[in-house]
């Protein structure tokens, strides 16, 4: 029997699309949309007759400024062409401009926006550096920005879920009572829980969020960690205000455990693993991957037909390369190196777009990097990990625990920094006492360092690292120690010039930084399911060649995997990056590429990335964003009427001056109720005009 191991290295303009509207109380009119615009800025054509002199001259007649000439596009259109700024608001500016003659066209300067989708609210987003990587720091390390896998613009372009996605985890288990996983749990409707009965007759009893195919039972807890932190990273529920988000956060996990030490896996478990998930694929679950960030041992041909088979029922099988620095093409491992059609392989890169230094490779048997390092993911409600930081004039030091020091508060220490050299006892000054103790790494061991600082009456301990960056340590085993975390080599040179107040935080937590490949592998397989969402038909084949023809090429990746790139969640979506999501362009023009975002096939005024955004028809005039029609019940209560489309919330606003803008907000997060929304208002009585403004939500 082999054994495996676990690979862990020791409005938005997606949806903020905004239309102007706005008519007179005293008429019921159709309003024609417009897009948001930049307020006091018109751009401007004038007639053929009229020089760039004559431009200036009529600007300034009209209050305005002329701020940009586009030259090259004036000569080509043999006519002045440019930008004009003015205190004025645009609406009365275009105004005057257009009843103007001398000019030819005058239009707003309509504001675009990038289709992203609007950052969650799940309050460590902002540590996923895989998933927003703006050079912020993650467990004291910081990274380069855009380096990680474009997850909110490839969310911006997802289609609507219509349907159940399941990934199967095949590891330790998964705390499925963890709060933000357990609502995206698969559950077997089939099984009655507890009652001891394989109610649906496949086999296996109690199977009610998976199974444990280790001690033959339908209790999944997580035997470790692992497979909690993976489960996490490919389905934490998303904007639920808890923790993180995962790569998939509609996606449910279907827990497949396969050890009972959280160590390490049988083949025959595994074996188990697949074919029970196989078993359920062909029951109608809708399993699309199955994770695999483990490895170890020599080929099993048992195991290969196993992944083999779950290829043939259409699932892929996603595999963690390995964390040896070992060349797969040279030297295989397993059950990577088995090259089956239905198997993605994965190496780790860093927030830096290197290769990580654990991380196995092979130009022809590894055929990506996905993110691998610092990777903030679940951790076991029953084994919480330490949230370690140091906090110094508000600003956040990224910091990590010693292995078995003392707890703190979420509130942490708070109290004088002394310097205290390399933690000799002969180092402390006399002040340490009930104060903290910055100790330069080095000389001692750390548990000689941090029980000198006890002795010397220290209530925590810092110890900054000796060479660039952080580091991790152990106090050896259990005891009463003091809170000791670990910082880098500049934090603590910067700390030790200082006669300073500052704050130690070491409590435990129900996440955790992890490294390695086995934390790169659920990056892809949550993005074979997000491939999944937006193009359910694709076949195995298909459905692969999308998540490995649109990595981004990264040079340091060139000659190490198959692609030479990182994953790219946003190319999935939109190969040709114009902004328009593939699905959409295959279900209104029958083609992935070529169509043109500006373009308004149907006249509507509204180009089609307007259309996209709106959830509209590009091809039909009469599917358009618009406030449609007003209806005057009495001389002060209007009813207004949109087209809505279902997964949508709109915003309206109303002004009674254009002068002075919509200030007046009716209401926010209309939920869509298709195929039109009602909305009545009643503008106050000492108003005589009303101007109305639709505008869709994030």
């Amino acid at each position: 029997m082999r054994r495996f191991y676990p690979l862990t290295a020791a409005g938005i303009f997606s949806l903020f699309l905004f239309l102007a509207l706005a008519w007179p109380v005293s008429a019921a009119l159709v309003a024609a949309s417009q897009a948001d615009y930049v307020e006091g800025e018109v751009l401007v054509r004038f007639r053929p007759a009229q020089t760039t002199d004559d431009a200036a001259r009529i600007a300034g007649v009209h209050g305005s400024e002329w701020k940009q000439h586009f030259a090259q596009l004036s000569q080509h259109e043999g006519r002045v062409i440019g930008l004009l700024h003015s205190t004025k608001t645009t609406a009365a500016l275009l105004a005057e401009l257009r009843a103007d003659p001398a000019v030819e066209s005058a239009e707003p300067n309509y504001l675009r926006y990038p289709t992203s989708l609007r950052v969650p609210n799940d309050p460590r987003f902002g540590l996923q550096w895989s998933f927003q990587n703006t050079g912020q720091m993650a467990n004291g390390d910081f990274g380069t920005s855009n380096v990680d896998i474009s997850f909110l613009k490839a969310w911006g372009l997802a289609r609507p879920a219509t349907n159940e996605i399941v990934v199967g985890v095949i590891d330790t288990g998964l705390d499925s009572h963890h709060p933000d996983i357990i609502s995206n749990r698969w559950t077997n409707l089939g099984e009655i829980a507890g009652n001891g009965v394989d109610d649906d007759g496949n086999g296996y009893v109690d199977d009610i969020h998976g199974y444990d195919f280790s001690l033959n039972t339908g209790a999944i807890a997580d035997s470790g960690f692992h497979g909690t932190h993976v489960s996490g990273t490919i389905a934490a529920s998303g904007n639920n205000n808890i923790g993180v988000i995962g790569v998939d956060f509609q996606a449910h996990i279907m827990t497949l455990k396969v050890s009972g030490n959280g160590t390490n896996f049988s083949s025959a478990a595994i074996v188990s693993a697949f074919q029970y998930a196989t078993h359920m694929k062909g029951r109608g679950v809708n399993i699309v991957a199955l994770n695999g960030s483990y490895g170890g041992g020599g080929s099993s041909s048992t195991e290969r037909s196993a992944i083999q088979a779950a290829g043939d029922a259409g699932i892929i099988f996603v595999n963690a390369a390995g964390n040896d620095t070992n060349n797969n093409d040279s030297s295989p491992v397993y059950p990577a190196s088995y090259r089956l059609p239905n198997m993605i392989v994965v190496a780790a890169s860093d927030q830096n777009d290197s290769l990580a230094n654990f991380s196995n490779y092979g130009a022809t048997t590894v055929d990506l990097a996905a993110p691998g390092v610092d990777i903030l993911s679940l951790a076991p409600t029953n084994l919480p990990s330490s949230f370690a930081s140091v906090v110094q004039s508000n600003s956040l030091i990224g910091a990590r625990t010693l292995e078995f020091a003392g707890t703190t508060t979420s509130n942490g220490i708070t109290s004088a920094i002394y310097y205290c050299g390399l933690g000799n006892p002969g180092d402390f000054p006399r002040a340490v006492t009930n104060n903290i103790a910055l100790i330069q790494r080095g000389t001692l061991d750390f548990t000689v360092k941090v029980a000198n600082a006890m002795a010397k009456g220290a209530r925590a301990a810092i110890i900054y690292n000796n060479i660039p960056g952080n580091f991790n340590g152990t106090l050896v085993g259990p005891s009463n120690w003091i809170p000791a975390v670990a910082i880098s080599q500049a934090d603590g040179t910067a700390l030790s010039s200082l006669t300073t107040t500052g704050t130690v935080v070491n409590f435990p937590d129900i996440y955790q930084y992890l490294d390695g490949t086995s934390m790169a592998a659920p990056h892809v397989a949550g993005a074979v399911a997000f491939a999944a969402l937006n193009f359910p038909n694709d076949t195995v084949a298909q459905r692969i060649r999308r998540v490995l023809t649109n990595t981004t090429p990264i040079a340091a990746f060139s000659g190490k995997v198959v692609t030479g790139g990182r994953l790219n969640l946003a190319r999935i979506v939109d190969s040709d990056g114009n902004g328009l999501p593939d699905w959409w362009e295959q279900q209104y023009f029958a083609k992935t590429s070529g169509v043109a975002t500006n373009a308004d096939p149907d006249q509507d005024g509204q180009n089609n990335l307007a259309e996209f955004l709106a959830g509209t028809i590009p091809t039909n005039s009469a599917s358009v964003f618009a406030l449609a029609t007003t209806t005057r019940t009495n001389a002060t209560i209007f009813k207004l009427q949109w087209p809505s489309v279902s997964g949508h919330f709109y915003r309206l606003l109303r002004a009674t001056n254009l002068a002075t803008g919509f200030n007046t907000i009716l209401q926010t997060n209309i939920t869509a109720t298709p195929p039109l929304n009602l909305y009545t208002d009643t503008p106050p009585a000492t108003v005589k005009a009303a101007y109305y403004r639709l505008q869709l939500e994030p």
